[in-house]
């Protein structure tokens, strides 16, 4: 019968970079003499052999053992073979690539991260984390965007005003929970049907179509049928501006903080300044109506009912020119968009194509 006390504790042996494995050590009887003394001749001569004579001789004995032995060995190695790489990192001096690596979680994983261990939660805390986690929802979801402006708190993301104190990991940490709850508020709102209207009448004389708009915190600017430009106050509803000039029915804009720029089916694209609404410019390139534009970084692209895309490059409202032109649809060019490296477009020939430029 074998007792308790005839089997050994399992024995503590300590790796590398701070880590711990645990061998199982479960000898039953003390060694014999000649065993340790044969042994001690085996690791001898191990040790004076290379490392591929080494792995050729463990391979062997491996192929040797019973699997119940293969069982222990796994046990034995599968702690050694683990590392903690995100602990390890910052003492090599390499910070910014766990912060990097940690910075692909979600929210949810990034809290159970923060619970691993004090230095995994002071990675996430030094490498503003969730910080960069709400920058990232905010370039790539128009909710969240919508919202860090309505809030106010896109002011603390990104660089950040120059001059304010920087806001530390604990508030975004705070501030996290706080959005999710707004957009579970927001889309319930509009599930349940928990929300304001409120009409703006756009009727005149000649029309009351409305083709196009865009609007932020302050203002509402609309293209009419009428062949004007209308911009109404947000709070208030009420018109403050009218822009006159086209001589078709403005079916396309944009504006900046500098500029509003909108395209008729006159043909013709003009330039407005955002706070006079005094005409800038006035561009004559189509020769069929305007159908949509965008402009972003001193570039303009706009598409036409006469098949083509124009792109043009914008010095200044004053200074505009025509850089080149894109053809290839067969019918109307309904709405074109571009980044830094494609324009696309949609046509009424039930095509949509990608140019790179």
């Amino acid at each position: 019968m074998i007792s308790l006390a005839d089997i050994e504790d399992e024995s503590m042996q300590e790796l590398p970079d701070g880590m711990t494995s645990i061998r199982p050590v479960s000898k039953l009887k003390e060694n014999t003499p000649e065993f340790n003394e044969e042994k001690d001749k085996c690791l001898k001569y191990f040790e004076q052999w290379n490392e591929t004579e080494q792995l050729e001789f463990v391979e062997h004995l491996i192929t040797r053992m019973c699997h119940h032995q293969h069982g222990q060995i796994n046990s034995y190695l599968k702690p050694m073979l683990q590392r903690d790489f995100i602990t390890a990192l910052p003492k090599k001096g390499l910070d910014h690539i766990a912060e990097s690596i940690l910075s692909y979680l979600d929210a949810k994983s990034l809290c159970a991260a923060e619970l691993v261990c004090k230095e995994w939660y002071r990675v996430i805390s030094d490498g503003m984390l969730w910080k960069k986690l709400i920058e990232r929802m905010v370039r790539t979801d128009t909710l969240w965007r919508g919202l860090s402006e309505r809030k106010g708190w896109c002011a603390y993301l990104f660089k950040g005003k120059h001059g304010e104190t920087p806001k530390p990991n604990s508030f975004f940490r705070t501030l996290y929970p706080k959005i999710i709850g707004n957009i579970e508020l927001i889309e319930n709102n509009w599930r349940c049907g928990y929300h304001g209207l409120h009409r703006i009448q756009c009727q005149s004389e000649n029309s009351k179509g409305v083709y196009c708009l865009q609007y932020d915190e302050t203002r509402i600017v609309s293209g009419l049928r009428d062949n004007t430009i209308k911009i109404w106050d947000r709070n208030t509803l009420q018109c403050t501006q009218v822009l006159t000039g086209h001589t078709g029915s403005v079916l396309c804009l944009q504006y900046d903080d500098k500029v509003i720029i909108t395209g008729s089916s006159d043909s013709t694209v003009r330039v407005w300044d955002v706070e006079t609404g005094e005409m800038m410019n006035t561009l004559i390139h189509h020769c069929e109506a305007v159908l949509h534009l965008r402009f972003s970084n001193g570039m303009m692209v706009t598409c036409s009912k006469d098949r083509s895309i124009a792109v043009w490059d914008m010095t200044s409202p004053t200074d505009i020119s025509l850089r080149r032109v894109l053809v290839g649809h067969r019918a109307a060019v309904n709405v074109v968009d571009f980044d830094d490296k494609y324009i696309v477009s949609a046509s009424g020939d039930r095509t949509i194509k990608v140019n790179s430029y």
